[in-house]
């Protein structure tokens, strides 16, 4: 019985090496792991910094796309796009110890896919 247990034990640190093993080839060096967190926390900083951008630029989005009645809607989307942005950073900058790829664009680009540009009517 005890033999049993032990082959079964193996088996799993067997099966659980292999399998965690793509997770952490995915980092080749540890250069790139620092370099990966060192950009994680550097784009965390940076999106706190860098969020109350987002209200003027989705107020100019906005008066381009329906002229000066999109005023209201464009603060009230930067004024949401600002808090994401901020949780984002904070996220990052708690986290920046597991690198990852960017989650959201920069500030100030216009990624809106409802656009009615070329629309005619």
């Amino acid at each position: 019985m005890r033999k049993r247990s032990q082959l079964f034990i193996m088996g799993l640190l067997v099966l659980s090496v292999l399998t965690l093993r793509p997770v952490f080839a995915q980092e080749a060096t540890p250069g790139d792991y620092f370099y990966g967190i060192g950009t994680k926390l550097g784009r965390g900083l940076w999106q706190i910094v860098s969020s109350p951008a987002d209200i003027p630029c989705e107020m100019t989005f906005a008066a381009q796309e329906e002229g000066a009645s999109g005023l209201a809607s464009g603060f009230g989307k930067g004024t949401l796009f600002m808090l994401r942005r901020i949780l984002v950073g904070a996220t990052e900058v708690v986290t920046f110890v597991i690198p990852m790829e960017r989650t959201i664009p920069p500030a100030c680009t216009n990624t809106n896919p409802i656009s009615t540009a070329g629309v005619q009517g």
